[in-house]
């Protein structure tokens, strides 16, 4: 393209701004890319930046942390700065950047801001040294400090104001540098809460060294509400197993909740994990209420606070907008959740992870609900209720389906009620062999279709050829999460009708050559193949172990000449693999 051709703006001459930006905004994870596209020209890079600043620590690696705070502290006034020599810090000369950088900040994550702040820190608090005089000094700096430090002018006006900056500057140095996180972390919070007005994301993370950071955004959000009110997803992760440790802070959680549902109310992810140990008292919860009520486009919703029988908060949920609701550990099952289910009209995930402690039978509802996606975790196979009243209304809508725990009762409910599942995710901790393949034949559009957790729950000798002409030719993909054996693989995979378009195995104990090699020849039939075997078995294992001698595992020369034809995963832990969206 000539000269010419290119707008004053270094711009296409068919090309608008606004395109370029929505371009280049498809790029906005790919960390490796925007650091390509800064280096285009002058009007790409100032593009670029706030991409990339938008939320630093998600862009950057853990070790990086510390610069990312290096470069907020240049954005810093002057007079900040100097606060920070006399707290102990070292600020090396630089100067003003470019580009303001914290009002490009749209996600703030208060753990990663701690890392990195304290990662800093390590780096740039000065050490003192010993000093014999200020053993015998320090009492007395201890004691006045807190008196005279507000009377330290960081720019003097007059002789007067420098006179007094001498005579106390000492005890100002000293007292500062025993508190340097509290200083430091209050004028970095203020630095990024004052200058956003912009935040998407924010993300609250409590623990017992937590407490000064909480106090400082409560403080500042109250003080410049602006920064929330484009917010757009909000979480809040109590870490702490000890009740005492909460009590003393209940005020700055419900001045927090308060805020949000006064400035924004357009949230659309919400996540409130707080262990049952933790039941707010009447002021917080209310105010955890009204911030839930007063979200006017909640489309996700995941909790495990405390359920109440009596008053739900989760009854403070938007009846129209709420999409996905993931509720674990609930405390009941009853039926003001059935009643919410019905009223949240738009739900399509219902995602319920870990039994309720005091489960309470609840009447069937004879209404269908819209949900096409469920998941119960571990230990609903022993409530009844779950097989009479929430698979029954979800019946004909229902699309996809995962189950931990299941058991030969649920299997026929969901024969019997929900006929139309494409996606069924199953792990077993009892004998199901005889129920599955009356299930599996029942579904004829099955596309995806997860086991485990063990191959003798699935299917044993008399069963696997039940199982083999139940599978209908629909499906597409399959997952075995268990160690399967060579002579029922090589049925299922000679047997079976179905043309599978993926296929993946979890061998944590036996692959002989024969069982490579007989992969290496299926792939050949379009079909992509995903290995999962130990890590000890790698070509290069970080630690060997002691049962690998025993095991029946391939040679090294045959998991290579594999690797050409499917991929194969050195990973041990498979607990995720049963989800399916």
């Amino acid at each position: 393209m000539n000269s010419n051709q290119k707008s004053t703006l270094g711009l296409p001459s068919n090309l608008s701004l606004d395109s370029l930006r929505e371009i280049l905004g498809y790029f906005k994870n790919d960390r490796a890319t925007l650091y390509s596209l800064l280096f285009v020209n002058r009007l790409w890079c100032k593009i670029v930046v706030p991409l990339l600043w938008r939320q630093p620590f998600d862009m950057a690696s853990l070790e990086d942390y510390d610069l990312i705070i290096q470069t907020y502290i240049y954005c810093l006034p002057e007079k900040e700065k100097s606060r920070f020599i006399l707290a102990g810090v070292k600020l090396p000369h630089h100067p003003t950047p470019f580009f303001d950088y914290p009002t490009y900040l749209r996600s703030f994550d208060s753990d990663k801001f701690r890392q990195a702040l304290n990662s800093w820190l390590k780096i740039n608090v000065v050490d003192s040294g010993f000093d014999p005089l200020n053993i015998l000094c320090k009492p007395i700096k201890m004691l006045f400090g807190p008196i005279v430090k507000d009377r330290y002018s960081v720019m003097p006006r007059n002789i007067l104001h420098k006179a007094v900056n001498k005579c106390i500057e000492p005890i100002v140095q000293d007292y500062c540098a025993t508190r340097p996180n509290f200083d430091v972390a209050k004028e970095m919070t203020s630095l990024l809460f004052s200058g956003c007005d912009r935040l998407r994301i924010l993300k609250i993370c409590y623990d017992e060294d937590s407490l000064p950071l909480m106090e400082m955004i409560d403080a500042l959000c109250m003080k410049n509400v602006n920064a929330l009110c484009n917010l757009q997803s909000f979480e809040l992760c109590i870490r702490t197993t000890m009740k005492d440790d909460l009590e003393n802070d209940y005020e700055i959680l419900e001045n927090l909740f308060w805020t949000i549902s006064r400035s924004a109310t357009n949230i659309q992810h919400m996540k409130i994990d707080v262990p049952h140990i933790h039941k707010f008292p009447e002021k917080v919860h209310m105010a955890l209420y009204k911030m839930i009520s007063s979200q006017k486009n909640l489309s996700s919703y995941m909790s495990n606070y405390f359920w109440d029988s009596n008053f739900s908060i989760h009854s403070a949920l938007k009846d129209r907008s709420l999409k996905r609701l993931n509720l674990w550990g609930l405390t009941h099952f009853d039926d003001s959740l059935v009643q919410g289910l019905l009223k949240w009209t738009s739900l399509e995930t219902l995602e319920l992870v870990g039994c309720p402690i005091s489960p309470i039978p609840c009447e069937v509802s004879c209404n269908q609900l819209n949900i096409k996606n469920l998941q119960l975790g571990n230990g609903y196979g022993s409530c009844p209720y779950i097989k009479t009243t929430l698979l029954q209304m979800c019946n004909k809508n229902l699309q996809k389906l995962t189950i931990e725990g299941v058991t030969s009762e649920i299997i026929e409910e969901i024969t019997q009620h929900c006929p139309n599942i494409t996606h069924l995710s199953l792990c077993a901790y009892q004998d199901i062999s005889k129920s599955l393949p009356k299930l599996i034949s029942n579904l004829r559009n099955l596309k995806v279709l997860t086991l485990g957790h063990h191959e003798k729950f699935l299917f044993t000798k008399s069963t696997i050829d039940q199982f083999i002409q139940s599978i209908p030719p629909s499906l597409r993909s399959l997952c075995l999460n268990f160690n399967i054996s060579f002579d029922f693989l090589k049925l299922l995979l000679e047997k079976s009708q179905a043309k599978l378009y993926k296929l993946e195995l979890h061998q944590s104990k036996t692959y002989p050559d024969k069982f490579i090699n007989f992969l290496i020849d299926y792939a050949k039939n379009q079909t992509q193949i995903k290995l999962y075997i130990p890590p000890e078995h790698s070509p290069a294992p970080k630690k060997k172990s002691r049962l690998s001698v025993a095991l029946e595992v391939a040679s090294l020369e045959v998991l290579k000449n594999a690797s050409k034809h499917f991929n194969i995963y050195y990973k041990q832990d498979n607990r995720n693999f049963y989800n399916l969206w």
